[in-house]
């Protein structure tokens, strides 16, 4: 299957899409690539710190449902990450020149736009190096939703 550059299925821009492109997508679940690179903005000394893994997750996730939401002809939305539970990395960092595997599948979404998706950080040969358990919520209206809190 052929997909839409990554820019397409998240908010985020220039510098702050860590990720490369889509895998795979379908049945509540994406797989993105990362390439860690020197130039990436949290990259120290040849290496991106394995907390940077939940940023790699969560943008996996909101491209899980910006990819969703075009599918059903809607407009990508904000979305927020509320938590990171249960973050366990095998590594302390990720090395410039690593090609990552990032996956999130949908554990279950409620009406009011708050869900939890379980991610996994894989190096190549489906290796799986992180894993985590996100909260995310995207509100219906975001204007409103700022607004009044």
């Amino acid at each position: 299957m052929s997909y839409l550059p990554i820019e397409n299925y998240l908010p985020h821009r220039g510098r702050m899409v860590l990720l490369d492109r889509v895998l795979e997508a379908g049945m509540g679940r994406i797989v993105c690539a990362v390439a860690v690179r020197e130039d990436s903005p949290f990259c120290r000394d040849g290496k991106v710190p394995a907390y940077v893994g939940i940023e790699y997750m969560a943008q996996t996730a909101g491209a899980l449902v910006g990819w969703e939401s075009r599918e059903k002809g809607e407009p990508v939305r904000t979305g927020f990450l509320v938590s990171a539970r249960e973050y366990a990395s095998r590594v302390d960092g990720f090395p410039a020149g690593a090609a990552l595997a990032v996956e999130a599948r949908d554990d279950w979404r409620d009406n009011d736009g708050v869900g939890v998706m379980d991610c996994v950080i894989h190096l190549p040969f489906g290796t799986p190096v992180a894993r985590a358990r996100l909260t995310v919520f995207q509100p219906r209206d975001l204007a409103a939703y700022l607004t009044t809190t």
